[in-house]
């Protein structure tokens, strides 16, 4: 038995170092873990090696090898600890019980290795067995050594908690990778309590500190991890929503798996089925040459297309020799719908189903670059579209602007494009020989009326841009055809119209006069003009105040010019205020020559009404310059009145009670004049001039302005009339009672400077 067990201990230990070797070739996750238990089990093998072959007549030899084991059982167990605890990926001692551990092992090695002098822990007899033959080193143990031995079983124990738990935790297909360890270091520790309690000759548990190291390298690294990637790649395959054929090397179908059986299923069977597809696919890319392709295919089922990504794949060895082939069916129809789902949404409007944006760009672009003929762009905007959101609901404004899209749709002809821009304005692109203008615009207006369950009745307008240059960025043209549309904006008897280039010119006018406005009225470019307005006598008694712009560039410039442009952006009350300031400083000038007996009229705009507070004003202008609040009257024509009018005539009548006399200006060029002077308590009327030009009715229209005339000295208005350009104009109105002229057979309007040359010297 001496000698079986020193043979088994050579091979062991011989066995063990060829694992080391082949273990550093490996590149494993726990190669280093295993190489230290190896080699440490190598160590303690070698030690109690050592120690049995010691001659019996070097006891301390023998109790110094003895020390040496037991030292390095010590070691081996905790290193067994910490890769147990790494392997199983069990959080690992803390740094105060790791340093225990430590400490108590460290005294324990010291102690064994001064037990060769002190004799406190063991002592070693030789001893001959009852054959007369077997001679051997017996240990007689004193109490210190069941401290190493505690010490010893109580890591053990802790290993043995730590791979139970692992057990008991992970898949069933995982047990067998930590129920082997588990069971081999029961093994050696119920091994080493049997030779102890006995009194073995030998301590046969070494033995298994061999095998168990060895068995940590084999199932840990070799066995366990095949096992466990068979059964993945089983799980994998059975459980993959990816279809697989697998093919021998002589391309017989030798598995298929339910995924792709769905896929391919039919009349014929899948192997056959299978078979055929590598036939066909070596067929094609014969020539490919490469081991793996993949490419996209599309198979019809059940009527249905299913699109699929596959990939071929050959497998080789080592020599470049072909085991077999294998094709993967990624299924991606569902991925292929969203895709097309998301390129229609980023592509056109989700309203409409028209061209987004910025499609409808690249769409246009493509197409004027392959034309061949004439193309247009036509643009559709409807005339307060947003009432229709208002009083009829968001739901019914989208039907009716997805009404409006589909008849844009059948209208298309030829190479042709559309877009819906925002809102309700829409963008088409067609051949100009395409474009009917009369039928394009029947099938709008056919389009609104039905549009709406009611009779609310919606204008439209139509911009057309015939494209000269189709390099013109889209936009550019774009802006042009909506240029058209707002030069008709408003007018209800034009609903079409062609971009001209004067259109643009104006659009540049419109941006020179707001870029500049601010700077001109700070720099005080805008200068007052003055109207004389003549008395029924003959005499002076005042004028209006009007505006013109001292350009330093371009000379006098009219208000027909920069009025309307101002109005339009909403800059209108900033001129007003100045003009309005402008006209009390004359009169405090006036007042200081003596000529306080003058007035001036200034004229309050719409707007004016909505950006200041007018009643404040006035009333600081009045503090600020020394003049007759009488002689400033403030001009209100009949379109101010006609939104908010009841908090307009407070205003007014808060002016008048400053003392302001009001005017209504252009009296009979609205529709409610005769309204308007129930409502509003007015100091002067001021007739509009349309009634003394010339008429096919002038008896009528002369007949109306004697009434006006007569209606007013009945409301006690004195009469200012307008636009009196002949002497036979101004003979009648003096007849019919009309208490004061203006216009150009008296005077046109002139600087302040002129005025007063002209009139305080013939005063």
């Amino acid at each position: 038995m001496y000698l079986v067990l020193l043979f088994l201990l050579w091979a062991l230990i011989f066995s063990m170092l060829v694992c080391v070797s082949i273990i550093n070739k490996s590149h494993i996750r726990n190669r280093g873990r295993v190489v230290q238990l190896i080699l440490l089990a190598t160590f303690t093998l070698s030690c109690y090696m050592f120690f049995i072959l010691v001659p019996p007549e070097y006891p301390v030899l023998a109790l110094f090898a003895s020390g040496l084991y037991f030292l390095s059982i010590d070691w081996l167990v905790i290193f067994l600890m910490v890769f147990t605890a790494d392997y199983t990926h069990i959080r690992p001692l803390s740094r105060v019980p790791r340093y225990i551990v430590s400490l108590l092992a460290a005294a324990d090695s010291v102690s064994f290795l001064v037990n060769t002098v002190t004799h406190h822990m063991f002592e070693v007899e030789h001893r001959t067995a009852d054959d007369s033959v077997t001679q051997y080193w017996e240990v007689l143990l004193k109490k210190p050594y069941f401290f190493h031995r505690a010490f010893v079983f109580l890591l053990v124990t802790y290993i043995l908690c730590i791979l139970a738990y692992r057990l008991v935790k992970v898949p069933l297909m995982y047990k067998r990778k930590y129920g082997m360890i588990l069971f081999q270091t029961a093994a050696v520790a119920v091994v080493n309590i049997l030779c102890t309690v006995l009194k073995a000759k030998f301590d046969y548990s070494v033995v298994l500190y061999a095998t168990l190291a060895m068995s940590i390298c084999y199932f840990v690294l070799f066995a366990s991890p095949r096992g466990l990637l068979r059964r993945i790649h089983s799980t994998i395959i059975k459980d993959s929503v990816i279809g697989l054929f697998a093919y021998d090397n002589d391309g017989k179908c030798i598995g298929v798996n339910k995924v792709a059986e769905e896929m391919f299923a039919g009349e014929a069977e899948i192997t056959k089925i299978a078979e055929l597809y590598l036939s066909e696919w070596k067929e094609e890319y014969q020539e490919n040459g490469q081991n793996v392709i993949g490419t996209e295919r599309t198979i019809v089922k059940n009527g249905q297309k299913i699109h699929l990504y596959v990939t071929y794949q050959q497998f080789l060895d080592e020599k470049d020799r072909i085991l077999g082939y294998c094709f993967q069916f990624e299924n991606r129809t569902e991925i292929v719908r969203k895709y097309k789902e998301e390129q229609y949404r980023a592509t056109h409007d989700a309203l409409t189903g028209l061209w987004s944006r910025s499609a409808f760009e690249e769409e246009v672009k493509r197409i004027l670059a392959e034309a061949e003929e004439p193309y247009c762009m036509v643009c559709s905007n409807i005339k307060d579209f947003k009432m229709v959101n208002e009083l009829y609901g968001i739901d019914e404004g989208d039907r009716l602007l997805a009404a409006q899209a589909n008849m844009i749709r059948r209208n298309e002809r030829g190479n042709s494009a559309s877009t819906r821009i925002f809102a309700d304005r829409f963008c088409t692109l067609m051949p100009r020989s395409h474009f009917d203008e009369k039928q394009f615009s029947e099938n709008m207006a056919k389009t609104l009326e039905l549009g709406l369950s009611s009779p609310f009745k919606l204008h439209f307008y139509l911009g057309v841009y015939d494209i000269e240059d189709v390099n013109e960025p889209v936009w550019t043209m774009y802006d042009k055809a909506m240029m058209a549309i707002d030069s008709v904006r408003g007018n209800y008897d034009k609903f079409v119209c062609y971009y001209r280039e004067e259109m643009l010119q104006n659009i540049l006018d419109e941006k020179d006069v707001l870029g500049v406005f601010d700077k001109a009225l700070e720099e005080r470019q805008f200068i007052m003009f003055l109207q004389p307005q003549i008395a029924s006598s003959g005499t002076l008694v005042g004028a209006e105040a009007l505006v013109r712009w001292m350009h330093p560039e371009k000379g006098i410039v009219g208000p027909e010019v920069f009025i309307p442009i101002l109005e339009k952006a909403g800059l209108i009350h900033k001129l007003d205020l100045y003009m309005w300031e402008s006209a009390a400083k004359k009169l405090e000038e006036w007042k200081k020559l003596g000529r306080d007996d003058l007035s001036i009229s200034v004229n309050i705009s719409t707007k004016d009404f909505f950006f200041l507070n007018i009643g404040e004003i006035f009333r600081d202008l009045s503090q600020k310059y020394d003049f007759d609040i009488k002689k400033l009257k403030l001009e209100i024509t009949e379109s101010a009145l006609m939104d908010n009018v009841r908090e307009i005539l407070n205003t007014l009548d808060g002016l008048q009670s400053q003392g302001y006399d009001i005017e209504i200006d252009d009296f009979g060029s609205g529709y409610s004049s005769l309204g308007l002077l129930k409502d509003i308590n007015a100091d002067i009327l001021k007739i509009d001039m349309i009634f003394l030009q010339e008429t096919k009715n002038e008896e009528r229209s002369t007949t109306i302005l004697k009434n006006i005339i007569a209606m007013s000295k009945e409301l006690g208005m004195p009469v200012i009339t307008e636009g009196v350009e002949t002497k036979k104009q101004a003979d009648f109105l003096a007849q019919a009672g009309c208490d004061m002229f203006q216009g150009y057979f008296f005077a046109k309007p002139m600087s302040v400077e002129r005025f007063e040359k002209q009139y305080f010297q013939q005063g």
